[in-house]
């Protein structure tokens, strides 16, 4: 019996298969990880530059009168809806996962509040006109279906003076 034992101590012909069973979990769980977050950051850059695009359509139209800012925000509400795959919606800056809003907001002087109504109290301050784009959309990463973490919220923002 001391004779069979010291031939398995001598024996390493199975050490390579233990050892990637220990490591190959860890291996598997960080591929699929980063397979993961390389999805979420390349939606979260592709929203961002769907927000981009659509400012260029904004300024490349340059709306001077309120039928030119009508006709623009139909253009730019097509634009987006087509790239985005997410719903319009005209809600304001109230919207849910899977939406876009487009909206103008004001700002009357230096303030740098903007607010939902026209108009300024001060009759002698500036008041200027933006066009603001909103989306918001989720990702569920792989993990949470394993009950590990929530579903990811992308929100992109960008507002653009017009007047």
């Amino acid at each position: 019996m001391l004779r069979t034992l010291r031939q398995f101590h001598r024996d390493t012909t199975g050490s390579t298969l233990i050892e990637t069973a220990f490591v190959a979990p860890a291996l598997i769980a960080m591929t699929l990880g980063g397979v993961e977050v390389s999805s979420m950051v390349a939606r979260q850059t592709e929203m961002q530059s769907i927000a981009a695009n659509g400012m260029e359509i904004i300024l490349a139209a340059a709306p001077e009168d309120d039928a030119d800012v009508a006709r623009t925000i139909s253009e730019l509400k097509t634009y987006l809806a087509s790239a985005s795959d997410l719903t319009i919606v005209e809600t304001g800056n109230q919207i849910e996962p899977g939406q876009i809003s487009v909206y103008k907001r004001w700002r009357c002087g230096n303030n740098s509040d903007r607010q939902a109504t026209e108009g300024c109290a001060n009759a002698s301050q500036t008041q200027s006109e933006f066009l603001v784009i909103y989306m918001k959309d989720t990702y569920s990463p792989i993990w949470t279906n394993y009950g590990i973490g929530d579903d990811m919220t992308f929100e992109v923002k960008r507002s653009i003076q017009i007047g």
